[in-house]
């Protein structure tokens, strides 16, 4: 949980300096906007939420169409989901994800972080790791990688000028 807080706080410091310099809407070269990583990551906490919870995790992060569940395919079809969000709305939703996921976490012991994946997601009986491997890939791992690209992001737009 340390790990996460940690890499939540970092994250939430890099949002709060670019929200303040107006740039939530700045695009990088790969098309995403810094409000499209947070949707991003705010639906990814929601399918953390739907995989402890026992629910369809593509149908907790907001797709509702049939898409391939590769990574690539699922990540395009959530920007989707979000792309007509405004910047206020994305930084509420990546807010309230993590608020969301937070309190769900909370309630897990030790033990229940153990139990394997298909211990809460019963239709994919070969998926025998741990959880918890998909607590951190969802979150300090996930956070990590977004500050990563963010700040490329902004590094593109600062030599754009």
């Amino acid at each position: 949980m340390q790990r996460i807080e940690t890499a939540w706080n970092e994250l939430v410091e890099l949002v709060n300096q670019v929200q303040a310099a107006g740039g939530l809407t700045r695009v990088g070269s790969d098309g995403w906007s810094v409000k499209d990583h947070l949707a991003h990551i705010g639906a990814w906490e929601h399918s953390l939420l739907a995989l402890i919870e026992g629910r369809d995790r593509l149908a907790g992060m907001g797709v509702q169409e049939p898409v391939d569940e590769n990574t690539d395919a699922v990540n395009e079809a959530v920007r989707k989901v979000h792309e007509n969000d405004t910047a206020d709305e994305a930084l509420e939703y990546f807010r309230d994800s993590h608020a969301q996921r937070v309190a769900a976490l909370g309630k897990l012991s030790d033990a229940d972080l153990q139990k394997p994946y298909n211990h809460y997601q019963l239709g994919d009986p070969d998926q025998k790791r741990p959880v918890v491997d998909w607590v951190g890939g969802n979150t300090y791992e996930h956070y990590a990688e977004h500050i990563a690209w963010i700040n490329q992001l902004l590094s593109e737009s600062s030599a754009a000028r």
